[in-house]
């Protein structure tokens, strides 16, 4: 039996940095949406070992790979003894903000609970997904989210929709660890954890997405990366002359979405940036409801 599901990609509509917490980490807000841009997942039983076979360059298949770290992870915590053979279809670039790897890594832990015959209670599975990225626990939710502490304790939002989304990726490598010890100083200071986690801001961006003027998206972790990589901040500009009412940094970078009206400007600005040879995909939002459907999680 071989079991196929798609591990859908991420945008962050907001991410705020609200300080550095006691455990070395930074405390976060963000606001999280799945998008239609997905990699593909197949599973197959096997008496031996766990397996990762992908033809895309640059993606580990070995136990580096976070997926193969959700399988074994999880046969430990469970105490089954099987194998499991996996193979990626990648289409989210990696190292992209788009949260690819923490998405293959979720959907494994959905996928091997049904093939190996094992039910994890949600605080397990949350728990589990922790370990393995701060991204991942929001993948077994899906749709519009909202993240806070690490960005791993996720609440789902009123949904959010857009119909066409661009997201341009011109290859930049931008490593997490260096946005984050690049920040400006005033957004590391230690503070105490007394401010409501979901601000009136966020509530209305939830409410009017769709409304023109857009609110404004925000993601602090630009500020670093702009200033090192101005071809991203090139990017941005560039979908905001193509038409595109909202353009932003997703995640820690480097991937840059923008927000437009209709299908004929989105064709044209995708048309402009593959003239530079850059990684650029058509996209969507993607619900709860939806999500949970294509997973089969609904139950």
């Amino acid at each position: 039996m071989t079991l196929t599901l798609p591990a859908f990609a991420k945008i962050n509509w907001t991410l705020e940095v609200l300080g550095r917490r006691a455990d070395g980490y930074h405390e976060l807000r963000t606001l999280l949406q799945t998008v239609s841009l997905c990699d593909e997942l197949r599973f197959t039983p096997t008496d031996g070992p766990i397996e990762i076979a992908c033809d895309t360059p640059g993606v580990p298949c070995d136990e580096t790979n976070l997926a193969h770290r959700a399988a074994t992870l999880l046969s430990r915590f469970t105490g089954v003894n099987r194998g499991v053979r996996i193979e990626l279809v990648k289409r989210i670039p990696a190292a992209a903000g788009l949260g690819g790897g923490s998405s293959n890594a979720a959907v494994t832990l959905i996928a091997l609970q049904r093939l190996w015959g094992v039910r994890l209670a949600p605080r397990d599975l949350f728990f589990l997904g922790a370990q393995l990225g701060a991204d991942v626990p929001f993948f077994f939710l899906g749709g519009t989210c909202l993240g806070i502490g690490r960005g791993d304790e996720v609440y789902p939002l009123a949904e959010m929709a857009a119909e066409h989304l661009l997201l341009v990726n011109a290859g930049i490598s931008v490593p997490t660890r260096e946005v984050y010890l690049n920040l400006p100083a005033e957004l590391t200071k230690p503070r105490p954890a007394v401010m409501m986690p979901f601000t009136l801001e966020a509530a209305y961006l939830s409410a009017s997405l769709q409304s023109k003027p857009l609110p404004p998206l925000r993601n602090d972790l630009e500020g670093p990366v702009l200033a090192r990589h101005p071809l991203i901040s090139e990017i941005k500009q560039r979908l905001t002359r193509a038409g595109a009412r909202a353009a932003l940094m997703s995640g820690s970078g480097s991937t840059v979405f923008g927000v437009f009206d209709s299908g004929a400007m989105l064709d044209a600005a995708q048309a402009g940036f593959g003239q530079e040879g850059w990684w650029c995909a058509k996209a969507r939002t993607v619900s709860r409801d939806e999500y949970r459907a294509k997973l089969g999680t609904e139950g």
